[in-house]
């Protein structure tokens, strides 16, 4: 992208930390050298709950995850320009309404989007119809040149939500952790198809931890390939 960068951020940092389970810390290693190629100028986050959560198990004020990426995307780029524009209980069909254009006008080369995980808690599910929201999120993104992450189904309290459904929901309902399962695997494919980077959020790893090794990873196998 040739765009003037910017700093550019929709609410204020919180310099809270939380004993043992801050992201920075999580990062602490060596971000910055796996880092050291990294071309992206103006960073952009859709999605719902999960893209503006703070790691699990942090206290209320932290920084979302996608904060600690920008922080850590500086090191390299120190001009780069951030906008997250994710929204609690946002569907997938609201992030694409909502969210897109704004992405896009923003003009991103790189882009996260994290949706969908609150639709497989609820009844019904339609799989089919998250994928597709998903798609069309994804596919614009990829078609305006930016990078583009497809993280997994991530937020506060969903996989805690999706074992208590597990446990006291009826036993005809569809088992709501298989339904996760079921979207991370649909997520990983459309990102493959669309040429996305899919983020496997299951992990216990700190969430940008878990990003930034991603981000480091392709840029180690755009490398490779040149």
């Amino acid at each position: 992208m040739n765009a003037t960068a910017q700093h550019e951020q929709n609410e204020p940092h919180h310099r809270h930390r939380d004993a043992g389970s801050d992201d920075s810390r999580a990062l602490a290693p060596a971000p910055v050298p796996a880092l050291v190629r990294a071309p992206w100028r103006r960073f952009v986050v859709l999605g719902d709950s999960g893209a503006k959560c703070p790691q699990p198990g942090s206290s209320p004020g932290c920084r979302p995850w996608a904060d600690h990426v920008a922080e850590v995307l500086r090191t390299v780029r120190p001009e780069l320009a951030y906008l997250n524009l994710g929204r609690r209980d946002h569907s997938a069909a609201r992030v694409r309404a909502g969210q897109l254009a704004k992405a896009l006008a923003f003009r991103g080369d790189l882009a996260a989007v994290v949706a969908g995980g609150r639709e497989a808690l609820r009844d019904p599910f339609d799989v089919d119809a998250t994928e597709a929201e998903l798609s069309r999120i994804v596919g614009p993104l990829r078609a305006s040149g930016a990078d583009v992450l497809a993280l997994g189904p991530f937020g506060p309290g969903l996989l805690t939500s999706a074992a208590e459904q597990h446990r006291n929901g009826p036993q005809h309902r569809s088992d709501p952790q298989q339904r996760l399962r079921l979207l991370s695997r649909r997520i990983r494919e459309l990102a493959l198809r669309h040429g996305a980077l899919y983020v496997d959020m299951t992990t216990p790893t700190a969430a940008a931890a878990t990003v930034i090794r991603r981000l480091a990873n392709h840029l180690d196998a755009t490398e490779s390939a040149a």
